[in-house]
């Protein structure tokens, strides 16, 4: 992926899935505390669509993890392509 694909939108994305992954977990476990469908959560996770802050707010509350620990995971994940 070229660098300047790589928006805080779709790092966003990735360190939710990565956090997902961390607790064992996949985006249909999004559904509910999003009260989205599967198929808005998971446009969401591929970077089609962006989170919200609202629902920012709920994933952070669903994983047990601070804002700054969700963005620092995303910052991890641009060095990491970098």
């Amino acid at each position: 992926m070229d660098s300047a694909d790589f928006t805080l939108s779709t790092r966003v994305a990735g360190a939710v899935k990565a956090e997902l992954a961390r607790r064992d977990l996949s985006g249909h476990d999004l559904v509910e505390p999003l009260r989205l469908g599967r198929n808005a959560v998971y446009a969401r996770l591929r970077g089609e669509r962006p989170f919200d802050m609202a629902e920012l707010a709920l994933i952070v509350d669903f994983l047990d993890l601070s804002m700054d620990e969700l963005l620092a995971s995303a910052e991890l994940g641009r060095r990491v392509a970098a």
